[in-house]
């Protein structure tokens, strides 16, 4: 069936949408609706040991504000319970980001309580209630997500000043209840972000009037760094994934001059819950020798009075940190912390601290299990760590005037075209899109070349059959024949009627004999088929005696104006011929020439004479000749009204012809054929006489035919 072209170009129309489609079908279903998400900071700055740029989350039902810091070695969300404070303290209700009052929400569902141990190593703890809440971020119609059923813990300890969104992706387990997915995976899970993956620094102070945290779930923010080549794999500790080498600490001072500050490489947990930087103790040594500065033993911190102050910001010295896959060797990179990031402020009630004071925020570590860049260093770096790919990379950070957030999502896992936690593989997405779109266009192409070609064939078939002109090639095979007709041009004007048609057409007088079509068994294959004339046509049928069909037609080139008429569709060499009754022709005035000359025996040429042989011999060349026999095989009349068909009882007879073309004859043991005293067909009459050999007899091939010039001629 042929399609319309207006089919076709609504389909070619859809093509956009298609290509549209695919490029998202090779991302997962999340990636193909969703986006990173950019959490807002709350624009304050909080906590004991900063400040820090904090950020806002929605808790409960109904909804209470709570400010929290960013941990990425937690899960779970802590807040810090109304408990936290001393009643109508409002400094501290303020200080602490507010508090967060379970009795206060429907949504609440109590688990139990817990010791907090994800800081255990570095000596700080604190026991928490967990339940189930609702959770969102942002601040209240900021139109952040929100999540129902959401792992919490509630503590009143100080070692957390403030509460923490959690920002890794393991599950949460408790004793007695199933485990849980983290926030940031139910985003994924629920098909808003793209990914397990976050983008985070923790903002400064000191630069640019104040720079704010910035996170981002499922992507990063490219205006807030200088991307790098180095990616880190996660270190085998799931609960301390993100494990870098520093390779190497240096400081140079606006003058100039340089220290080592780490005497060998150690390898040191990246953590944004912890806000000092831990090193070894001859770390710490190198740092008090560079900067004069001095370890408090009571509060642990390297306190920093006016004095030392003033004289740490004159020698404006600068920190650089460069960081491998290892202690040692390979591909590094390099942060570099400004002394400003290291001029913070420690206050009550931090363990040993009194008033407000500046401090240095490094911490000495007993163990290596203790090494950890915290906060501090985050407010030069720039974290970007992909759950589900189990690596992450650190980058400077950019600072530049009227910063223009620029998210970019990290594609999940299941796209074999996502990109890893430094980058996305947007270029290749476009690519393949665009490969896709070309491929859908060629393939297009070729749909409407095959269809217009097929409207364009039938049209002009369609065209040929109104105009009655010539049938098309794939039509010139007549139905019944194995093998195709002359051409019907004017050089070649023959037609041949099908098996049952008796209608005259016109044959063109060609002269001679030629050798248009033959078939028959054995070596017999080069029969002749006589020319153009109007004579008869006659067509043998299947042969019952041999397995093979054979066809001949016989023309006369003398009568151009006979008409064609089939012979029977057996050849003969039955017991009988198949048809007695055969058509008779309208004579003419060649059939009646045709008539006369073999009326004469005399007046047709000798067969010997002539190049051509007779048919007689043609057909027996090569073949033993039957004997004769003395046997005499009648055979009936094929025209004549006295000698009816053998199954005269079912066939119509015909009337009496008055001028049969074909008699039968009654072979003789000499071998000849009757004479017309003998009961054989007039001489006078001289039409062509067939016989066949008795199929009862040994000899028996093929029907034979004989043409005679007159009677009595020997076959």
């Amino acid at each position: 069936m042929l399609i319309s072209f207006s089919t076709i170009l609504l389909w070619l129309a859809q093509c956009p949408l298609l290509v549209h489609a695919s490029g998202h079908a090779l991302l997962p279903r999340a990636s193909a609706a969703s986006a990173p998400i950019s959490v807002a900071p709350s624009q304050n700055w909080d906590g004991d040991d900063g400040p820090w740029s904090s950020f806002t989350i929605q808790v409960g039902s109904p909804i209470q504000d709570v400010r929290v810091f960013i941990s990425s070695g937690n899960a779970a969300t802590w807040v810090v319970l109304s408990g936290g404070c001393n009643t109508g303290d409002s400094n501290c209700l303020n200080n602490r980001g507010t508090l967060f009052n379970p009795n206060s929400s429907s949504t609440w569902s109590e688990h139990c309580n817990l010791e907090l141990s994800t800081e255990q190593n570095l000596n700080l703890s604190a026991v928490a209630t967990f339940g189930n809440d609702t959770l969102g971020l942002g601040i209240q119609g900021s139109g952040g997500p929100i999540l129902q059923d959401q792992v919490i813990g509630g503590y009143t300890d100080d070692d957390f000043y403030l509460g923490f969104f959690g920002v890794n992706s393991a599950r949460i387990n408790f004793t007695g209840v199933q485990t849980q997915a983290s926030y940031l995976t139910t985003l994924f899970d629920q098909k808003l972000i793209p990914s397990i993956t976050f983008g985070y620094t923790a903002g400064n102070q000191y630069r640019l009037k104040q720079v704010l945290g910035s996170l981002t779930l499922g992507g990063y923010d490219t205006s807030r760094f200088v991307p790098n080549a180095l990616t880190f794999p996660f270190a085998a500790d799931s609960s301390r994934s993100l494990m870098v080498g520093i390779q190497s600490i240096s400081s140079t001072s606006g003058k100039g001059t340089g220290s080592n500050l780490l005497p060998s490489g150690i390898m040191s947990y990246v953590d944004s819950t912890v806000p000092q930087i831990w090193l070894p103790l001859e770390a710490c040594q190198a740092f008090e020798k560079a900067f004069g500065l001095t370890f408090d033993e009571t509060s642990e911190l390297y306190l920093v009075n006016s004095t030392l102050h003033t004289q740490l910001q004159a020698q404006n010295a600068s920190i650089t940190f460069t960081l491998g896959a290892g202690i040692s060797g390979g591909q590094t990179t390099d942060i570099t912390l400004p002394y400003a990031s290291f001029d913070l402020l420690v206050e009550p009630p931090t363990p040993g601290v009194a008033n407000s004071t500046r401090y240095f925020p490094l911490r000495r570590a007993a163990n290596d299990s203790q090494y950890t860049l915290g906060r501090t260093f985050l407010q030069e770096s720039y974290l970007i760590v992909d759950w589900q790919r189990r690596n992450f990379s650190i980058s400077q950070c950019a600072f530049t005037d009227n910063m223009q957030e620029n998210l970019v999502p990290i594609m999940s896992t299941a796209s074999s075209d996502s990109s890893s936690s430094g980058g996305s593989s947007t270029g290749k997405t476009v690519g393949i899109a665009v490969g896709v779109a070309v491929v859908m266009l060629v393939l297009a192409g070729i749909v409407v070349a095959i269809f217009w070609r097929k409207h364009q064939k039938k049209k002009k078939k369609l065209q040929l059959k109104a105009e009655g002109g010539e049938t098309p090639p794939d039509e010139t095979i007549r139905q019944g024949f194995g093998k195709g007709e002359l051409d019907t041009g004017n050089d070649n004007q023959r037609f041949e009627m099908a098996g049952s048609d008796r209608k005259p057409k016109p044959y063109a007088p060609v002269g001679g004999w030629v050798d248009e079509k033959a078939r028959y068994p054995g070596d017999r294959s080069n029969m002749a088929e006589a020319e153009g004339g109007d004579i008869s046509t006659a067509e043998l049928g299947p042969s019952q005696r041999f397995k093979t069909q054979g066809y001949h037609e016989m023309y006369d080139p003398s009568a151009p104006e006979a008409h064609p008429v089939e012979l029977p569709a057996s050849i003969p060499g039955r017991n009988e011929l198949e048809d007695s009754n055969p058509t008779s022709v309208t004579s003419s005035p060649r059939q009646r020439a045709n008539r006369s000359r073999f009326s004469n025996p005399g007046s047709l040429p000798s067969l010997s004479s002539t190049k051509r042989r007779s048919f007689k011999d043609r057909f027996s060349s090569g073949r033993p000749q039957p004997s004769r026999t003395s046997t005499q095989d009648s055979i009936p009349s094929l025209l004549s009204a006295s000698s009816p068909h053998p199954n005269n009882s079912r066939r119509p007879s015909s009337p009496p012809s008055t001028d049969p073309i074909f008699s039968p004859v009654s072979r003789q043991g000499t071998g000849t054929f009757p004479s017309d005293d003998e009961g054989g067909p007039s001489s006078s009459r001289g039409n062509p006489i067939f016989s066949s050999v008795s199929p009862g007899s040994p000899q028996a091939t093929l029907g034979m035919f004989k043409l005679l010039s007159g009677p009595n001629r020997q076959g």
